[in-house]
Formats: C-alpha cells, sequence, structure tokens
C-alpha cells in the first residue's frame, strides 16, 4: 500500500484551454452551428509558460494537458513536425517551471478524417491500427518530456455521448453504435497503455472494478467533487493495493472544491491508495456545449485565483 500523501493538480482537455483544432471534428461542428465557438479557448496556447508560472506560484506542481490529436495528424498519415516541435516546448516549459506534465491523448474531440472519413470507432481498424500508430508516434516523440499518461479521458462516456446520445461527434444515436464504439474505445486504451508502460512514466487508466488489471497502471477515478466517495470506495474495494488518480471538477461552478478535498483526504486517511488528484479545469475557459458561460477554473480567464483555490492543498 502507498503511503506516500496524495498531491492536488490541474487538468485541462486541449479545446477546452486552445480552441477546437482546425482540422478537428468538433471544429467542424463549430463551422455548421451545431456548438459556440471555442475561439482560442482561454488562450494557454500563448500563455502556456505563463499559466505554468502561475500554477507553481499556488502550490500546484502537477497539471495534466491533453495531446491533440487532430493538430499533430490534421490528415492522415501526415504528421505536422512543427506541431511537435511546439507541444515539446510546452512541456519543455513546464519542466522547467517546476510542474509534473502528465499527457492524455484523447479527451472529447479527435481529427476530422477519422470521426467522419474513417468512421471513428466503429471503424475496424481504429483500435487496432489507426490509434495505435498515433500513440506510438506520440510516446516517440514526446515521451521523453512526460511525467505521466492518461490515454483516455473517460472512455466510456466518450461512446455514450458521441454515439449514443448524439451529443458529441459524430452525433450517432443507436444503441448497436454506442455498443460497438464502447468495445472499440475500451480496446484502444488498453492497447495504448501497453505501448506506453516500456517508456517508464506511469500510466492511469480507468477502473473498472471486476475487470483484469495490467501490472503497476494506475486507476483513473472520475467524479463531480460531490459524488467522490462511493466511487473510490467501488474502485478500491475492486483494487486494494492500485494506485489510484483522481479526477475531479465541479459542473456547477460553484467552487466546491472543498467537498472533493475532504472525501479524498477521508480516503486516503482510511487507507485508501490515493495517489494524486487533479481539478479539472485549472482555468475557465470553454465548455463544449456552454460555451464561455460555465466558470469551472480555480482560476478565472484573466488568471485571477478565484475563493476555491484556497481549498486546493498541495499535499494531504
Amino acid at each position: 500500500m502507498n503511503t506516500t500523501s496524495p498531491w492536488w493538480g490541474t487538468a485541462a482537455a486541449a479545446t477546452q484551454c486552445e480552441g477546437a483544432a482546425p482540422r478537428s471534428d468538433w471544429a467542424g461542428w463549430e463551422a455548421e452551428g451545431r456548438v459556440p465557438s471555442s475561439a482560442d479557448g482561454n488562450g494557454f496556447r500563448t500563455r502556456y509558460a505563463d499559466d505554468f508560472a502561475l500554477l507553481v506560484e499556488h502550490g500546484i506542481a502537477h497539471h495534466r494537458l491533453t495531446v491533440e490529436w487532430a493538430r499533430l495528424e490534421p490528415r492522415e498519415g501526415r504528421w505536422d513536425e512543427d506541431e511537435e516541435a511546439y507541444v515539446r516546448r510546452v512541456l519543455e516549459a513546464g519542466r522547467a517551471a517546476g510542474v509534473a506534465l502528465w499527457v492524455c491523448l484523447l479527451h472529447g474531440s479527435a481529427p476530422g478524417w477519422f470521426t467522419d472519413d474513417q468512421r471513428g470507432w466503429l471503424d475496424d481498424k481504429a483500435a487496432t491500427l489507426t490509434w495505435p500508430r498515433y500513440v506510438d508516434r506520440v510516446a516517440g516523440a514526446l515521451g521523453d518530456l512526460v511525467a505521466g499518461w492518461v490515454p483516455i479521458h473517460e472512455p466510456d462516456l466518450q461512446a455514450r455521448l458521441g454515439y449514443g446520445e448524439g451529443t458529441f461527434p459524430p452525433g450517432r444515436r443507436r444503441e448497436e453504435d454506442e455498443r460497438d464504439a464502447l468495445a472499440a474505445l475500451r480496446a484502444a486504451e488498453a492497447e495504448a497503455a501497453r505501448l506506453l508502460r516500456s517508456g517508464g512514466a506511469p500510466v492511469a487508466v480507468t477502473a473498472r472494478p471486476g475487470e483484469p488489471h495490467e501490472g503497476d497502471d494506475l486507476v483513473v477515478v472520475s467524479a463531480a467533487v460531490d459524488e467522490l466517495e462511493a466511487p473510490l470506495e467501488q474502485v478500491a474495494a475492486g483494487f486494494p493495493d492500485v494506485g489510484m488518480l483522481v479526477v475531479t471538477g465541479d459542473p456547477t461552478g460553484e467552487g466546491r472544491v472543498q467537498s472533493a478535498v475532504d472525501t479524498v483526504a477521508d480516503a486516503h486517511r482510511d487507507g485508501l491508495c490515493v495517489v494524486g488528484a487533479f481539478h479539472l479545469p485549472a482555468i475557465d475557459g470553454y465548455e463544449w456545449h456552454r460555451g464561455f458561460d460555465a466558470r469551472l477554473g480555480l482560476f478565472d480567464r484573466d488568471r485571477g485565483p478565484k475563493d476555491a483555490l484556497g481549498s486546493l492543498p498541495t499535499v494531504l
């Protein structure tokens, strides 16, 4: 059992903090008027160095960012070397500032050519060829600068939103499509973990009690700030000696961070193996269908700290 006190950090999706990639499926939805425009998100793409300094100033030394597939591979098989160099600068700036940067490879958006031209996660090659090729390329290009990996943010949710409820690209609403996409996304997560595991940095995968767990991978527990207790207990019961990585946020924007802090602290004191926790998002930005009206970060878009930030300890 890990007895080290857990740390707290922040997280963000690429679309939320830097705007939709021009060739992403989400940009396509924006162009069709189906969702609000994301513009440049909260400006992180040009302000990343200052933002890392801001996090450190407030005692936050861990951050999970998303590497946008649609920017690195805007067309199938065409790798953007300039974008790779940019992402490396971002990761190097984080390291220089003293922020341990975890990298998520898929969170809410994907290349348009993948989602539309190849039917996304309904394509037979998605999880076994197209996705692993991308993961392998990213690992080789960026792995030396990454503190940890989260291959896919909530894959089960992505399957439901994109293929069952139709509220995210590709906008399908069929039970069979959701089932098939779910199987593909779970296979994609497992394959990404297998590829990334050899690089030495920790890998965190979705917690699914009752299913086999691979090696030393961490398990991710995702829930809103006031819904954490039950998932933590359930995952701990299923994986009693496996490190847990919490991803949480307050969808109401009411700053109820203290609720999550207290729950994680209680879990740790009760012997649960919580390694760390990310609050999502760090800075107010774009919130998918809610546009810029939702203000859910620990800092506002002008980088002013909110009262909720005082609830967030660096360690418990």
